[in-house]
């Protein structure tokens, strides 16, 4: 048996690969010896202490969901860690000022914003021209970006400064270009060679976690559910035609390829004020860049999509089931795409981000083990579900 309290942690580099074999060689052992292994990965601004100490929270409140499932599951719990920090290594840090909520960006960028903005203001544009969208949703996120950074000379805080918008920018790109890789280099060859005597795979993702997961999937993992928490990508990413644009969403072949043989679901909360709030500022502009483009329909179209995360407004464009988190402990989770509400559960408010962080509750815990299929909605609760016996080839 699994030790029920352990949890693995793989560390990528900022360019996908995995800085530890012997962690890798660890996992694929412990794979063998699973019936289920649940794959957590973090947000943005996480160095590897933040890391460990937020999967062994999520982890802490999952064990408790998993105890009524007795010896019937075998759990394996693996977090993956990413280089999730702007313009920096781990070991330079950008911050918050608590005086006036303005991101500090870590490396050569930062000391060029302190010490020349003039020039900083200068070599913006270039920085995003180099970038390349890979989806409609992301071109018309970038295209605002590129706006923002030739129309705004400066700013103090991430709600105006184009350097935030380019860091929130970069560590989404990050997400998803780390966990492209790692899933298409290293774990979906080990589930594949593992085949028949591999265990089932439950991927969960948190702030920019989901995208790394996502992308994780169109990388070739091929997980039997995916949990996406207060997602900080598009709302439209699975969209079968993004407004404005008559293109598929980025993440659609996940869905038209039956890429997750379960459920995708993704929560959302009212009271996230990171995502409601800061996300279409730094996407978009201010309101008073707003007013003054008077951009007409088409604009307004594209300003939308560019303004919807999914961990504000759910999953837009693939006509998702929507439900309320302490509903579902009682009926169950559809198979499909669910955008599950979780304002009466996520709701502790933090400085700035309001209840983005707020995700270490027992009732998220159990939606996972919902999407799982391992356990069942009731009356009277959640409670385990019929499982067929798990058999190794």
């Amino acid at each position: 048996m699994l030790p029920r309290n352990d949890f693995l942690l793989l560390t990528l580099a900022r360019d996908g690969r995995l800085t530890s074999q012997h962690t890798f060689e660890t996992f694929e052992n412990r794979l063998r010896k699973a019936t289920d292994c649940f794959l957590f990965c973090h947000g943005w601004l996480h160095d590897q202490a933040e890391a460990r100490e937020g999967a062994e929270r999520f982890f802490g409140c999952l064990e408790a969901a998993l105890r009524p499932l007795g010896e019937r599951v075998a759990p394996l719990r693996v977090a993956v860690h990413w280089p999730s920090k702007p313009f920096a290594d781990s070991a330079r840090t950008p911050r918050l000022r608590p005086s006036d909520g303005s991101l500090v960006p870590a490396g050569n960028l930062g000391d060029l914003a302190r010490l020349k903005p003039g020039a900083l203001a200068d070599l913006l544009p270039l920085l995003c021209e180099l970038e390349v969208p890979l989806g409609p949703e992301e071109e018309l996120e970038l295209d605002a970006l590129v706006r923002q950074t030739r129309t705004v000379a400066g700013g103090s805080g991430m709600r105006a400064s184009p350097l935030g918008a380019l860091s929130f920018w970069l560590m989404k790109r990050r997400a998803g270009q780390v966990g492209e890789r790692v899933g298409r280099e290293w774990l979906a060859p080990l589930f594949s060679e593992l085949g028949g005597r591999a265990p089932r795979l439950h991927v969960i993702g948190h702030s920019f976690g989901p995208k790394l997961a996502t992308s994780a999937v169109l990388g070739g993992l091929r997980p039997h559910s995916l949990v996406l928490l207060l997602a900080a990508f598009s709302a439209f990413a699975f969209a079968e035609n993004v407004p404005g644009t008559k293109q598929p969403g980025f993440y659609r072949r996940v869905l038209t390829d039956g890429m997750v043989a379960g459920s995708i679901v993704a929560l959302r909360s009212d009271y996230d004020r990171a995502l409601n709030t800061l996300y279409p500022t730094v996407t978009w502009g201010s309101q008073v860049d707003r007013a003054a483009r008077n951009p007409g329909r088409l604009g307004k179209v594209r300003e939308l999509v560019t303004r919807s995360a999914m961990g504000a407004v759910g999953v837009l464009g693939v006509g998702a089931s929507v439900m309320d988190l302490t509903e579902v402990q009682r009926t169950g989770i559809p198979p499909g795409v669910v955008t599950i509400d979780g304002s009466r559960v996520v709701a502790k408010e933090e400085w700035l981000v309001g209840a983005h962080r707020d995700i270490y509750h027992d009732e998220i815990a159990t939606l996972v083990l919902l999407a799982a299929r391992l356990l069942t909605g009731g009356p009277a609760g959640p409670r385990p579900r019929p499982i067929v016996p798990f058999t190794r080839c």
